[in-house]
């Protein structure tokens, strides 16, 4: 999450499997750390330089093939450049308030306590629960 001041920058998806609003971001390349990561795929979907990306907590979850995924989640406010979008889906600036009235990609809904509630840095979803902690 890129925060200015009391707004965020969001990703409107062009993708038809996960279509909605989330934050930019995406995979970690062999050999490449997850603060490195979260570096490049901010640069790559946003144009943004970003610095100082916190890690803020962890949603972990299942695939059809019972393959294990973890994802990271990270808040920075500081940031040099121009947002320029990618093939990712467009960019804007809204507020919280704004961002919930939006269609959001499928169980981000779910993700966004983690980024604003500091009690709170997991959520497990595994076909038998989806719990936060």
């Amino acid at each position: 999450m890129i925060k200015r001041d009391h707004q965020i920058l969001v990703l409107n998806r062009n993708d038809p499997v996960w279509p909605g609003l989330t934050f930019p971001g995406g995979h970690v390349e062999p050999h490449e750390s997850f603060h490195d990561s979260v570096i490049r795929e901010v640069k790559e979907e946003t144009g943004l330089t970003i610095f100082s990306p916190k890690l803020v907590g962890v949603k972990q979850f299942y695939d059809q093939n019972q393959e294990r995924y973890i994802v990271f989640f990270y808040i920075t406010n500081k940031f040099t450049g121009q947002v320029k979008e990618s093939n990712e889906g467009t960019l804007s600036w809204m507020t919280k308030e704004e961002l919930l009235k939006h269609q959001l990609a499928y169980n981000f809904d779910r993700d966004l306590p983690i980024y604003f509630d500091a009690q709170l840095n997991e959520h497990l979803l595994d076909g038998k629960r989806d719990e936060l902690f």
